[in-house]
């Protein structure tokens, strides 16, 4: 009997490819002859696809795909058993419970993530088209660091990461991705340090442990791909392997609609991670949150911000997607024009935007692309609908509601049935934007229960319930809008559902007067004094909302552009940068002439509470607007020209100009201009040839000023390690910058500070990381290093995660050291307090010094930064001591009338101590105990 345990498949996988080849050769075929020839239901089969069939070192191809190339290279039939055979046997299921999660979450992982666009047979092999993108990792909010592989993510020796990405960004494929090809790898006996496990933010808001719910959901998941056997909490509460960890992929946080459960998810995940430090590790998927929200992480969590596609990216991509039409070069360049044409180039860079265009192109290439997201949005829709037809959609539709009427014998039921039955696929589109709609706001009930409750889809009296449900889950599965998932249906990305949801809101004029009214409820006619407020929906569903209504045609459209001309005109600086997002980032067709007329007011005119850099980031966006390239490159011009400016404004303005088409030489030559004005300081030149080497054609100028820069003895170390670190986030020119940081931070003849500030900037560095740690540890522990700067060097260590109790161990020593300054004390104890598992210890130790007469006010401040309630509980004791002086007791009271949460009862006990019977404000309670006391000399 043959072995059917890993290595009996293995090696049945083996002889298969082989035999593949071998009849391949004996037919005089190529590789290319294949995949030219094989196809699946009419459709072609993949080049990655074939590729991989014939690859030993790939799993063994799905049936269908043996069958195509078996059919297209003209093998005997007696040959063919024999590899199916052989298929089959490299395909049995592992022998042990972690081979069969392996193998099933790889196939999972496999699958196109929107199977039911256009049918899978006609979409490419997601590996022929799959673009690996890149990520930027932002040390100090910085967006000038260079890219770096975006699988960087799943490589980091953390406990917890966050990979960022907009709507449609690709975070899920990317997660998907590496899935399969980390099972991949496992099942090929490459070992490495994680095993991923995928799991839904949603799944996580329960009050399971995270074992239980890992174990049901992916049960869940991959049963429909062949996992038999039911996965156990138990096989999640342990290691996979000796020495390896979970790496448990969390998709989808953002799509969690409540705040607080929000929180609570993260935090429940940040405490697995800190009680379990060797059995997992988290990336957490989300769009950009508020950053209160992901604080609850941790201070020291990286941030992968996930970057678009490049215009390269791009041009591969439709490459790839345009393979099986005829001179696919020549509709590479239609496509592109059509983007330029359409104002969608830049959203095309998003991925999940260049599958769908890719795809409203390919179905046809005559037909003009949409105008705008939405547009293109309706217009992907409608294409599914319309493959549907071609799929006999409506045959599988007639055959469920055939079942269901049938199984009622009485006529009166069964013609109830079937007319219930046939309003509801007469209004399924309705429905389905319902569902959309429900669960947006909230509704977690499974989607048929869901769409039970409309009106639409009564259910007949005599139709139990569960034949109804399976009924309505019959029409839903097969539209290509939704899919399955675990034991529900969902939408095919976040973006489908508001997009669906949007429809619902302002689906008739009643409904968008409502929308109306809920999206500006402060903003009826002129009477308003205050700055109107932007809506507060999440920006992605906003811009469809938007969009609908403004599309609508009636007097609700011609309303809804009065207020958002409203919005540009009186609204403060965050409600025109929320209404440029709508209009640069996600393409809303908004009215744009009052938006380029604040932005233009904003430069012009700019208010004294205005940043000083609003004027230059208020030109680059009019600049970017449809029509007003010239406008914004024109005032981007007059501030470069500004001579009473600021350097740095002027040198902004410069940047941003070198970036818009057309304008690179005229920004290079006002950039060139800064850099040699030795009047000017070091780091402002170094700014400028930093800007320089970001402007296309003019990089290597740049790089050699800031080579110059970091050269320059003459100038300051400080400046000196600047232009080192600007050097060090150009692209290609890292190695030179971080050799010099190297230096600087080995130089003894420097001051500590500054071989500190070159320390830091290394660790910024991935591939320095371990090396700049090294540097901090040592200052750290130097003796002879001042107290302020040891405390600070175990401070940004402690901000990263692998070195986080490293540095608490050299904080809790500085703090309980009493030869160290009482003010870097109280710092290290502040260090302490941010620090998981050493908080209430940090926090004891800052209400120690805030009762030390000499250390209390900056321990106090300190405290009161870390836990405003322990403060005031210190502040209380205080006032409640008989033994201390009037004055002290009305100090403390002063405090806590200052303290959010305690002012009511501070101020009661200031108007006691100043013995007043009558209403007192706190400052006059205060100042009547300070003259009493001899004005604090008591």
């Amino acid at each position: 009997m043959s072995d059917t345990g890993p290595a009996g498949r293995d090696s049945a996988n083996r002889e298969l490819k082989n035999r593949l080849k071998g009849a391949l050769t004996r037919q005089k075929l190529k590789q290319a002859d294949i995949v030219r020839q094989a196809q699946i239901n009419g459709e072609p089969v993949g080049k990655a696809t074939v590729s991989n069939a014939l690859n030993p070192d790939k799993g063994p191809p799905e049936a269908a795909t043996l069958m195509a190339i078996l059919n297209a290279a003209g093998i005997s039939s007696a040959e063919r058993d024999e590899l199916s055979r052989l298929r089959d046997q490299a395909e049995r299921r592992g022998t042990t419970p972690l081979e069969a999660y392996l193998e099933a979450a790889e196939k999972a992982a496999r699958r196109h993530p929107y199977p039911g666009v256009l049918g899978v047979p006609s979409l490419p092999a997601l590996a022929d088209v799959y673009v690996r993108q890149q990520a930027r990792t932002p040390a100090a909010n910085n967006q000038n660091d260079p890219a770096v592989p975006a699988a960087e993510v799943f490589r980091e020796d953390r406990a917890m990461c966050v990979l960022l990405g907009g709507p449609g960004g690709g975070k899920s494929t990317l997660l998907c991705t590496h899935l399969a090809d980390s099972a991949d790898s496992w099942l090929d006996r490459r070992t490495g340090e994680t095993i991923p496990v995928m799991v839904s933010a949603a799944a996580l808001t329960g009050t399971d442990p995270l074992p239980t719910v890992l174990a049901e959901a992916v049960t869940a998941n991959l049963r429909q791909v062949g996992l038999l056997d039911e996965l156990t909490a138990d096989f999640f509460r342990h290691p996979p392997r000796a020495g390896v960890s979970w790496l448990v992929l969390v998709d989808g946080i953002d799509e969690i609609p409540d705040t607080d459960t929000r929180n609570a998810v993260l935090t429940m995940l940040a405490g697995a991670a800190a009680a379990a430090p060797g059995l997992y590790r988290f990336v957490v998927a989300t769009r950009p949150l508020p950053a209160a929200e992901l604080g609850a992480l941790g201070p020291h969590v990286p941030r992968y911000e996930l970057q678009p596609f490049s215009r390269d990216d791009l041009h591969g991509y439709a490459t790839h997607w345009f393979r099986p039409l005829d001179d696919p070069g020549r509709h590479v360049k239609a496509f592109i024009a059509g983007l330029k044409h359409s104002r969608l180039e830049s959203l095309a860079r998003i991925p999940l935007m260049a599958l769908m265009l890719c795809q409203l192109y390919a179905a046809d290439p005559l037909r003009p692309l949409p105008d705008g997201r939405t547009g293109a949005y309706q217009s992907f829709v409608e294409l599914i609908y319309e493959q549907n037809a071609h799929k006999n959609i409506k045959k599988t539709h007639d055959e469920a509601i055939r079942r269901l009427k049938d199984r009622h014998q009485i006529p009166r039921d069964n013609q109830a049935a079937e007319q219930a039955a046939e309003q509801v696929r007469d209004h399924l589109p309705e429905l389905i934007d319902h569902l959309a709609y429900e669960r947006i706001n909230g509704s977690t009930a499974p989607a048929v229960e869901i769409l039970a409750s409309h009106l639409q889809a009564n259910r007949p009296q005599k139709v139990k319930e569960h034949l109804w449900h399976a009924f309505l889950g019959d029409l839903l599965r097969p539209t290509g809008i939704l899919t399955q998932r675990a034991d529900d249906l969902d939408f095919l990305h976040q973006t489908f559902l508001e997009f669906h949801a949007a429809r619902h809101a302002t689906r008739d004029e009643a409904a968008r007067v409502q929308l109306l009214h809920d999206l500006f409820p402060h903003q009826e006619p002129s009477t308003i004094e205050s700055p109107p407020q932007p809506p507060r929906h999440p920006s992605s569903y906003l811009g469809f909302l938007l969009d609908h209504l403004l599309g609508a045609g009636d007097s609700t459209a011609t309303e809804t552009t009065r207020r958002l001309e409203i919005l540009a005109e009186r609204g403060e600086l965050e409600t025109i940068q929320s209404l440029v997002v709508q209009v640069l980032d996600l393409k809303t067709n908004l009215p744009l002439q009052p938006i380029a007329g604040r932005l233009r007011r904003l430069v012009e005119q700019p208010s004294i509470y205005d940043p000083f850099e609003i004027r230059v980031k208020a030109a680059g966006w009019l600049s970017m607007l449809d029509g007003h390239l010239e406008a914004g490159a024109d005032l981007l011009i007059q501030r470069v020209e500004d001579d009473g400016a600021r350097i740095w404004d002027r040198v902004a303005a410069a940047g941003t100009l070198g970036q818009l088409e057309g304008y690179q030489e005229t920004a290079a030559e006002w950039l060139t201009l800064f850099v040699r004005a030795t009047l000017l300081e070091a780091d402002e030149r170094s700014l400028a040839a930093g800007m320089l080497a970001r402007v296309e054609g003019y990089q290597q100028a740049g790089v050699t000023w800031l080579a110059r820069f970091t050269e320059d003895t003459s100038l300051t170390v400080h400046d000196r390690i600047q232009s080192a670190k600007d050097l060090a986030r150009v692209e290609g020119y890292q190695s030179a910058g971080v050799t010099w940081l190297a230096r600087f931070a080995e130089d003894t003849s420097l001051k500590v500070p500054d071989r500190m500030q070159a320390a830091k900037a290394l660790t910024e560095v991935r591939e320095e990381r371990e090396a700049g740690a090294a540097w901090l540890a040592r200052f750290a522990e130097d003796a002879t290093v001042d107290d302020y700067d040891r405390v600070w060097s175990a401070w940004q260590l402690a901000l990263m995660d692998e070195y986080e109790e490293a540095a608490a161990t050299m904080l809790t020593r500085f703090v309980e050291d009493t030869t160290f300054n009482g003010e870097d004390r109280i710092w290290a104890a502040w260090g302490l307090a941010q620090l998981d598992g050493h908080r209430e210890a940090g926090i004891e130790w800052l209400m120690r010094f805030a009762r030390d007469p000499a250390l209390s006010g900056k321990a106090g401040q300190q405290l009161a930064r870390v836990d405003k309630d322990a403060y005031a509980s210190l502040l209380i004791s205080i006032m409640e001591d008989t033994t201390q002086t009037d004055f002290a007791r009305a100090l403390a009271a002063w405090n806590l009338s200052d303290t959010d949460g305690h002012r009511q009862a501070g101020a009661t006990w200031l108007a006691s101590f100043a013995g007043s019977t009558e209403p007192i404000s706190p400052a006059e309670a205060f100042e009547r105990v300070w003259k009493r006391s001899n004005y604090g000399a008591e």
